[in-house]
């Protein structure tokens, strides 16, 4: 391993295809005391704007540019385009090399580490609606991996830094992780609009269902943050009516067969969360997972 010269706040950092992770990543470093040297993005006006943000900072829209000015290059393109931004760049020994993706092992950044270069990996495990949500830095876990020591410990001080904390993973380990945090984030919000659209027979659209909804989505975030699990679950599988999920399994594959299949299927596979609560019995739980397993959905359908 090469050796990282100036591992603090004074290194250079350089924020590499700056969308909204990237410009909220500078954005959130540049508030913490940290040295954003640069940032790259293709698109003027973003520069621009950026530029207003990260007043120290030479904005670009090369980034080889941006990287021949830093010791610490954090790469924050989309997943697909990370490893060819990498293989584009000419890297140089004691740089640093961070990726910003949930799902990539460290070997998308070979061609930096055999040009010399030190690598590692540091997800956030957050959502960033605009370039301006570096707020949404605080209180988030970073998803960590480095093979070099003095790397991962100063990823680790930056997460504290940025308000939120580390923990260490390993390339092997990132699908299920990511798809976790899909499962949490992009696949609840597609839940919660299909929720919403089973208010069509009421004559409310999935806009107006939707702010209904929001209440209730809150309540149960803050009941899952303040009570855990399996506290938080509520509902006819936790009473273990067998009756009413019935009707639901109608109602919901009356809206569509693959409404019905995802009602089920998420049902079925959470059922062991809320037979944690002690009152659903034996028995009930072996009748409502033949009622939501697959041979019958696919019987109904």
């Amino acid at each position: 391993m090469s050796p990282i010269p100036e591992l603090n706040k004074e290194t250079p950092i350089a924020v590499i295809a700056a969308g909204r992770l990237g410009s909220s990543l500078a954005i959130a470093l540049d508030n913490a005391g940290y040295n954003v040297a640069a940032i790259s993005s293709r698109q003027a006006s973003h520069r621009e704007w950026i530029g207003s943000r990260v007043e120290n900072a030479v904005v670009v829209e090369n980034p080889q540019t941006a990287v021949n000015v830093a010791n610490i290059i954090f790469i924050t393109a989309p997943d697909s385009t990370i490893e060819e931004i990498c293989s584009d760049i000419e890297w140089r020994t004691h740089q640093a090399v961070i990726h910003c993706a949930g799902v990539l092992p460290l070997s998308a950044l070979d061609r930096a580490r055999i040009a010399g270069a030190e690598t590692a990996a540091f997800h956030p495990l957050q959502t960033f609606p605009s370039a301006d949500s570096s707020e949404r830095l605080k209180d988030v876990s970073f998803a960590t991996e480095s093979v070099n020591p003095a790397l991962f410990y100063w990823l680790r001080i930056l997460a504290t830094d940025l308000g939120g904390s580390a923990f260490k993973i390993e390339s092997s380990q990132r699908a299920a992780y990511h798809a976790s945090a899909v499962m949490a984030c992009g696949l609840l919000a597609g839940l919660t609009g299909l929720a919403a659209e089973m208010w069509e027979p009421l004559g409310i659209d999935r806009a107006d269902a939707l702010k209904r909804l929001i209440p209730l989505l809150r309540a149960t975030v803050d009941a899952l943050d303040e009570k855990g699990l399996p506290d938080a679950v509520t509902g006819p599988f936790v009473r273990g009516d067998v009756e009413t999920i019935t009707t639901h399994l109608n109602a919901t594959a009356a809206k569509s067969p693959e409404t019905g299949n995802a009602y089920a299927a998420l049902a079925e596979a959470s059922l062991h969360i809320a037979k944690e609560q002690g009152g659903l019995s034996d028995s009930a739980y072996a009748r409502i997972k033949l009622l939501l397993s697959d041979e019958n959905q696919t019987q109904k359908t």
